[in-house]
């Protein structure tokens, strides 16, 4: 009983972050027409590839943008923050993958993009994979910034 109230609260996540102008019905679709194609496309259970997504995705920090004024010019400053939560783990991770799966110029629809991203990202090779490996290489190149937590 457990394990099913886990899996409709992600499900609920995927389609309110897929959702644009609150169309939910679309972004159901949207998530349907995915994991049935998942589901073809594989031998294993779509359950266990879509948790095995969320998990490879996450990431446990993320960086936070701020515009400094310093006279007439405004310089951006990113400072790296830990997310504590696992709900904003990912739901940050969700929003990576909308644009990953945004910018790609490529052919074919959004569900099929969306379950190719998610079959690879399984496999530990899909974009998302790289953006968050990227992000916490730089994170991790500045240290100095990381001490300001408590841990």
């Amino acid at each position: 009983m457990k394990n099913r109230t886990k899996l409709t609260n992600l499900k609920t996540k995927i389609v309110n972050s897929f959702m644009i102008n609150g169309e939910k019905k679309t972004s159901e679709k949207i998530l349907l027409k995915s994991l049935k194609s998942l589901q073809k496309s594989t031998k294993k259970n779509y359950k266990e590839v879509l948790q095995l997504f969320i998990i490879n995705s996450t990431s446990t920090f993320k960086l936070n943008e701020q515009v400094v004024k310093k006279g007439k010019r405004k310089v951006t400053k990113s400072t790296p923050s830990f997310i504590l939560s696992d709900s904003l783990r990912i739901s940050t991770s969700l929003k990576s993958i909308k644009k990953v799966i945004g910018k790609k110029k490529r052919s074919g629809s959004f569900y099929s993009q969306l379950s190719e991203e998610i079959l690879s990202s399984a496999a530990l090779n899909g974009q998302v994979i790289e953006k968050k490996n990227d992000l916490q290489k730089q994170i991790l190149l500045n240290k100095r910034y990381l001490s300001k937590f408590r841990w």
